[in-house]
């Protein structure tokens, strides 16, 4: 593995404890990406799902619940234990495979359904993966993308981070910006959308990977955004989309 992914795979990793408790993963969330994703796959041919990055495996647990045969891939070990564990307590039979998103190891038109949940960003070479998502997808197969316009540009700054972390350095809050700061401090040239990526750059990532009907989903539907509120500088005011297309 590449020292880029090595280095996301270790952050990942020590963040796969904390990241269950973050606000975008609380109950009501939850419940409302269940019903979300029971109408954005309502289309798809077949009942067999992938959750790419898949984290503590949220995506892949809803999947599940809606009848789908679900797989879940992660770059971390870590998050790939959680998911089973996870699983293991909803009492939900779900293949969770360490695998990289950028080079997956399924045959052609392997799945129905493709989903995804704040990978974008984090991805070496996002035009890959997407060929790759097209690849395993049947025909007429789904791919849903939730990602957005992050963009705190703390960790451009190392003065701020300081600051920060000095304003509240018992708080874990604090821990995770020195840890995410160690991790990605280095790749911030290496990630395309490292600051996150807005509703139309997916879009055409969508197009490019040749995905029609390419869609975006109204988010209004949820009280918290997973990128906050400040620090907000360019591009879609709402900072979080959903977007759908069909092989």
């Amino acid at each position: 593995m590449e020292r880029q992914k090595r280095s996301i795979q270790r952050y990942w990793d020590w963040r796969s404890l904390s990241y269950p408790r973050d606000t975008d993963k609380s109950k009501t969330v939850a419940e409302t990406w269940e019903t979300l994703l029971a109408g954005l796959v309502s289309g798809a041919p077949g009942r067999r799902a992938i959750d790419m990055g898949t984290g503590t495996g949220q995506f892949a647990v809803h999947l599940a619940r809606l009848g789908f045969r679900v797989t879940g891939i992660d770059i971390s070990e870590k998050m790939i234990q959680r998911a089973r564990e996870h699983a293991d307590r909803c009492d939900l039979d779900i293949d969770f495979q360490l695998q990289d998103a950028e080079n997956l190891l399924f045959k052609d038109c392997t799945f129905d359904v493709v989903v995804s949940r704040n990978l974008l960003w984090t991805l070496t070479d996002p035009e890959k993966a997407l060929n790759e998502w097209r690849r395993v997808l049947k025909p007429a197969g789904v791919v849903i993308a939730s990602d957005g316009m992050w963009m705190n540009t703390t960790w451009k700054r190392v003065h701020h981070l300081a600051f920060k972390i000095l304003r509240g350095i018992f708080r874990n809050g604090s821990m995770t910006s020195l840890r995410f700061f160690c991790a990605y401090a280095g790749l911030q040239k290496e990630l395309p959308f490292y600051e996150g990526i807005c509703l139309a750059e997916a879009e055409t990532l969508f197009q490019t990977a040749r995905f029609r009907e390419v869609k975006s989903h109204d988010t209004a539907c949820f009280d918290v955004n997973p990128y906050g509120t400040r620090g907000y500088e360019r591009g879609d005011p709402t900072r979080f989309f959903i977007v759908k297309g069909k092989k």
